[in-house]
């Protein structure tokens, strides 16, 4: 019995002895995990923060650096293996002469070279769409070196000449109506290069306001296809002997410059994180030629001086500003100010060039019915991460400006696209309560993220489907960050049928170009809305000339005086809404202004009423840049003809003859100005360096460079999310976020918690082995 017992004691206390071991030896196993994850975690967090300090290129400058603190900046390879540089600063300064309805631009990019090597400076910028730019200056110690217009290649190459040689030469081309391209090649160690360029714009008239508005920076672009074109710019040359270094083309399809740094289509964009870049001065002389009742600029503070002659003066409050949005000055004329007809004329070399601006009466002053009928909408909103925070927001207001006011005779559809395009209904369904309201809860739905591909939605929109006795009206809503434009014309043109189309320019810096010629191949309008809180009077505007009709069939005739071989752009003359104008320019062959004589007659349809409007034309002051923004015009008419199936070498030759004569930069011409001297030594590299531009104001940088979101449409996204929109079995699509924030939330918090379920469990084992103890 004693034996046994004592046996069984034995073999009770072995048994727990070894669970005891075992479970001090699973306990520590344990701890160790345990611990290794809550240190890895730590790690992880630690790293977080720290990555973008270890992994900013200026970490590599050479060891004889590491005593001073670490630069800020962005820096870029050199010739040399380990060599880094920075890259050139570049400040503008702008000043805007208007006078009536015209504006002569000077910009003035001043290139700073901070680094000890030799650099070619490379720097794109927008304009707007519609200028003609016409002159370029290099300013290098105090001497002014005139530009000269070229063929786009040969103008390349007395630049690549230049830069080979040693001297200093800057280039401008157009990639773009709005986008341009400054080069300067051989920038010296510490030096500063001047590069002027002017241009002709003219002033919008719109609903009883003027309106000027100057491009500061180019949004980042989406080009469908995963494929981004190059853009020739200064081509990479062999070095002359001794050099070794040698001109770097601008090229889009190279790897960026810095990690650190975004790349699209044009080029490099700054990170928001390392500061606002390339500053701005500007300032506007103004004549408005009328009293005025308002003077504003919704975008920027700014202040306004008024001078004796009637001139105001108005200039940024800050001084200068970082290049991240649009600069817009807004005017109003007082009661009875605002003009019902206006012709402004330059005479040059005996020809006569006219601009005509024809303010129709309001629609409910003719006496003719304002009813136009049941009308089918079609809504379409760019839901891409560009559109991300005020943008969508500012969109979401629209839709719902838009739905609000349709009536029940009327018809609608709503489309949304990121990468994709979907549609809330099959087809086109009637504005009745229920219809409205599910149309109102997927606009509030909406979230940006994903790519901008128009194409899908521009098919939808465009089916061709219009019917007998129904206005058809497209209203796309976007902030037109895509890169193949063209393509896009031509489906408007091939699809567009009886419909009209509309713009609405949503953000801090839309794609103009984009915007106002798909409205002009639409026949339709164009609609800026830099902010939410714009929306409401806007849209109002826009919606007004949605419900009212337009002037349509406008036809222009001339006197005798005139000639006969009157060339007027843009031709055939689009059509007119409430509260917008009439406004051409034409080019009278080797007539002189002093010798027009008799009226111009202008004519027009109305439902249910014809309209005339009679213009004389004799004493019509000189104007001076008339002649440049007819020869723009008629250029983006030539240009037209590529997306209308011309032959694309007749265009180009009709084009570039034009362009020619009137010096003026476009996507077959450049402006080359170069330096006798040679100042770079033979034995010294020069290498290139792309400017980066600043993101514009409001985007999130993370959406647009981030992981492109794969959009997945409403019907297959989980029964929760279809009733939280209230549009179950629909056919419209929630777009994710360009990141998957979520899922690495919930990844480390059960992390976390793994861990910590660990430490417990351990804790409990020692407690348990402590009590068999």
């Amino acid at each position: 019995m004693i034996t046994r017992h004592s046996g069984s004691r034995r073999v009770a206390f072995g048994v727990n002895v070894l669970g005891k071991v075992r479970r001090e030896a699973c306990a520590r196993a344990l701890g160790v995990v345990a611990a290794a994850l809550m240190t890895g975690l730590i790690l992880l967090a630690v790293l977080a923060v720290l990555a973008p300090h270890l992994i900013h290129p200026a970490s590599a400058l050479p060891a004889a650096r590491s005593e001073a603190p670490p630069p800020a900046g962005l820096f870029f390879k050199g010739a040399a293996a380990d060599a880094l540089f920075e890259a050139p600063t570049v400040a503008s300064d702008v000043e805007i002469d208007v006078s009536g309805q015209i504006a002569r631009v000077t910009v003035r990019q001043h290139f700073v070279n901070p680094s000890d090597a030799w650099l070619e400076g490379i720097y794109v910028f927008p304009l707007p769409e519609r200028s003609a730019v016409d002159r370029l200056v290099m300013t290098v110690d105090a001497r002014r070196i005139e530009g000269r217009i070229m063929p786009r290649e040969e103008a390349r190459q007395v630049y690549e000449q230049a830069a080979r040689e040693g001297r200093r030469a800057s280039l401008l081309s157009g990639e773009r109506p709005n986008v341009f391209v400054t080069s300067v090649a051989n920038i010296g160690p510490g030096q500063e290069i001047s590069v002027e360029i002017q241009f002709q714009d003219r002033v919008a008239y719109s609903d009883g306001i003027f309106s000027l508005r100057f491009p500061m920076v180019v949004a980042p672009r989406h080009t469908p296809g995963g494929s981004l074109p190059m853009v020739k710019s200064p081509a990479q040359a062999p070095a002359r002997p001794g050099n070794r270094g040698q001109p770097i083309s601008f090229r889009l399809d190279k790897e960026g410059p810095a990690p650190t740094t975004g790349r699209d289509l044009f080029g490099p964009v700054r990170p928001p994180r390392d500061g606002p870049h390339n500053p701005v001065t500007l300032q506007v002389d103004l004549d408005a030629g009328v009293a005025l009742a308002a003077l504003e600029s919704p975008s920027h503070e700014v202040t306004i001086e008024p001078q004796p002659s009637g001139r105001r003066i108005i200039a940024l409050a800050d001084g200068s500003v970082p290049a991240d949005r649009d600069f817009v000055l807004e005017w109003r004329p007082a009661i009875g100010g605002a003009p019902e007809a206006a012709i402004f004329g330059e005479e040059i070399d005996g020809e006569s060039y006219l601009m005509v601006t024809v303010v129709p009466p309001a629609p409910d002053s003719g006496g003719a019915s304002q009813d136009v009928g049941p009308r089918d909408l079609i809504l379409v909103v760019d839901t891409s991460g560009s559109m991300h925070g005020r943008s969508i927001e500012a969109a979401q207001k629209a839709l719902r400006a838009a739905l609000e006011r349709l009536r029940p005779q009327d018809r609608f559809n709503l489309i949304r696209f990121d990468s994709n395009a979907d549609a809330l209904f099959p087809n086109l369904r009637g504005a009745t309560p229920e219809h409205l309201r599910l149309a109102l809860r997927a606009a509030d739905a909406l979230e940006a993220g994903g790519g901008t591909n128009m194409r899908p939605a521009l098919e939808l929109a465009l089916d061709g489907a219009a019917q007998p006795g129904r206005l058809r009206q497209v209203v796309f809503m976007t902030d037109g960050a895509v890169g193949n434009e063209r393509e896009l014309f031509q489906i408007i043109a091939a699809r567009l049928g009886a419909t009209r189309f509309f713009t609405v320019g949503i953000g801090s810096a839309p794609n103009g170009y984009f915007m106002r010629k798909a409205a002009e191949l639409g026949r339709g309008s164009f609609t800026y809305i830099a902010h939410s809180g714009e929306v409401a009077e806007r849209m109002g505007r826009l919606l007004r000339k949605l419900e009212q009709p337009a002037l349509t069939d406008l036809t222009v005739g001339w006197p005798a005086s005139a000639g006969k071989a009157v060339e007027t752009s843009p031709m055939p003359l689009p059509d007119v809404y409430a509260g917008e104008p009439v406004v051409f320019a034409a080019r009278l062959p080797d007539v002189p202004l002093a010798d027009l004589e008799g009226a111009m007659l202008l004519s027009g349809k109305r439902p249910g009423a014809d309209w005339q409007r009679r213009l004389p034309l004799a004493g019509i002051a000189s104007a001076p840049g008339v002649a440049a923004v007819w020869a723009r015009a008629k250029l983006a008419q030539i240009e037209d003809g590529r997306s209308l199936g011309r032959d694309p070498a007749e265009v180009r030759s009709e084009a570039l003859a034009l362009a020619l004569q009137h010096r003026l930069v476009t996507r077959y011409t450049s402006l080359v100005a170069v330096d006798d001297e040679v100042v770079r030594p033979d034995d010294a590299a020069l290498d290139s360096a792309e400017v980066p531009r600043n993101l514009p104001a409001g985007w999130d940088y993370a959406k647009v460079f981030g992981s492109p979101a794969e959009t997945m449409p409403l019907r297959q996204l989980p029964a929760p999310l279809l009733r939280k929109a209230g549009l179950q079995g629909q056919q419209v699509a929630l777009p994710q976020t360009a990141t998957p924030a979520t899922q690495l939330a919930l990844s480390g918090l059960g992390l976390v918690a793994l861990g910590a379920f660990l430490m417990l469990f351990t804790g409990r084992l020692r407690r348990a082995g402590g009590a068999d103890a």
